[in-house]
């Protein structure tokens, strides 16, 4: 993908997935009530082409995306020399415990190498009641880079 962009062409769909698919760290911008921007670094993982993350509901992300749905999202590599891609579209809060519970079992599977197994997913979803985790769906709707 990077050396493709260097000769001055887009990712194809392809190329994006490979990518996306391949990394695991975001950082999401979003706009905050005074207008100005924030910033927060995130894990991820794939639902189709969608890109799911975790917050609490208690988090500025959870009221700023209920109050404006557009987000921006940049996607990096780990490793020199750190290609990223953006990715724009709008993001949507999902408060089912369930689904917050198979998320976070996913992103500690992303985080730490290994999916934490059923057997230890009604420890997992007392985490999430008791933070109060949510689902963000982001949808793209167009890249850069």
């Amino acid at each position: 993908m990077a050396t493709e962009r260097r000769r001055g062409r887009s990712a194809t769909p392809e190329e994006r997935r490979e990518f996306l698919e391949s990394n695991r760290l975001a950082i999401v911008g979003l706009e905050r009530r005074s207008g100005s921007p924030a910033l927060t670094p995130v894990y991820y993982v794939l639902d189709g082409d969608d890109l799911l993350m975790s917050t609490t509901n208690t988090r500025q992300k959870y009221r700023s995306i209920k109050a404006n749905p557009r987000v921006s999202v940049c996607v990096m590599s780990e490793e020199f020399p750190f290609i990223y891609l953006t990715i724009y579209g709008r993001a949507v809060v999902e408060e089912s415990v369930e689904a917050a519970t198979d998320l976070w079992m996913s992103i500690m599977g992303v985080m730490y190498g290994q999916k934490p197994g059923e057997e230890q997913r009604p420890e997992v979803e007392e985490i999430v009641r008791s933070q109060g985790r949510v689902v963000v769906r982001f949808t793209p709707e167009s890249y850069a880079g």
